[in-house]
Parts: structure tokens; C-alpha cells; sequence
């Protein structure tokens, strides 16, 4: 056990510019770790490329969360923690409704923690934010996860 953090990339998660890396790890006692995770957007890792359209970076999102917890020793079943990032600009925050939000792009993720988490629902946030990193990337999510070992 390490009192220091390990940050590192997966290799099956797209390569991050050298300003970060996508996964952290931290013994929280010698029994438990914590897992932090660089938000995922819908960055394909074989063409490097943030792919078309919102429903489809959403879902490619959450694959490489998946990819991504996986390589750190966890699964979505771990997740303590999620923040979602909308651009406003995509219509998708200010709905009028949560019955509207769900529609708009929660429908991915509880499909995604239906399928790899047996349907538990983590606490989360979500935002409405101005720009992100590029600007053709209209949706970033970013989870923690504890792992008991």
C-alpha cells in the first residue's frame, strides 16, 4: 500500500493530452481504494477522434468509463459518484421537466448502469456548462468509485 496516489491510462481508454491522466488510484486503509476518473467524453480511442452527435458521445462516454474502471479493478457497481457535464448550447440542460432531462440523455446512462451495475443509481450532478475542453464535445461525465479489496 502506497500513501501516495497512482495515476495512469488504461490501455483501451483514449490517450489524454500530458496535462493528466484518465484513471487515479489512492489506498484510502489497506483494505479499500479510492478511484477517480478524469472526465470521459465520446472520444473514440482508435481514430483519436470526438465522435458526431450527442447521443453517440454520451454512449461512447460511458463505454470508456467502463473501460476505464475496469482497468483501475472496478466496475460501475463501485461508482460513489458521477457529475455530468451538458454544453448548453446542445438544447439538452434547462429542460423543462426531469421526465425531459431523463429523456434527453439519462436514458443512456440508466441503460448503461442497468446493463453493467444490475440497475443501482449513484448520487450525481448534473450541470449545464458553457464550453468544455473542445469545442466540438457536447458531454463529459466524471465518476469515483471505491473499491474494496
Amino acid at each position: 500500500m502506497s500513501d501516495k496516489p497512482y495515476a495512469f491510462n488504461p490501455p483501451d481508454v483514449p490517450k489524454p493530452p500530458p496535462t493528466y491522466s484518465q484513471v487515479s488510484v489512492t489506498d484510502l486503509l489497506p483494505t479499500s481504494k479510492l478511484i477517480t476518473l478524469a472526465g470521459q467524453v465520446g472520444l473514440d480511442s482508435n481514430t483519436h477522434k470526438i465522435v458526431d452527435g450527442f447521443d453517440a458521445q454520451v454512449k461512447l462516454a460511458y463505454q470508456n468509463i467502463l473501460n476505464a474502471l475496469k482497468g483501475a479493478g472496478a466496475t460501475p457497481r463501485d461508482i460513489i459518484h458521477v457529475k455530468h457535464f451538458i454544453v448548453k448550447d446542445t438544447g439538452r440542460v434547462g429542460v423543462e421537466s426531469e421526465d425531459e432531462l431523463t429523456r434527453v440523455w439519462g436514458h443512456h446512462w440508466m441503460e448503461f448502469m442497468d446493463k453493467e451495475a444490475d440497475g443501482y443509481r449513484p448520487p450525481d450532478t448534473v450541470l449545464g456548462v458553457a464550453a468544455l475542453a473542445t469545442r466540438e464535445i457536447l458531454y463529459e461525465c466524471e465518476v469515483w468509485a471505491i473499491v474494496h479489496k
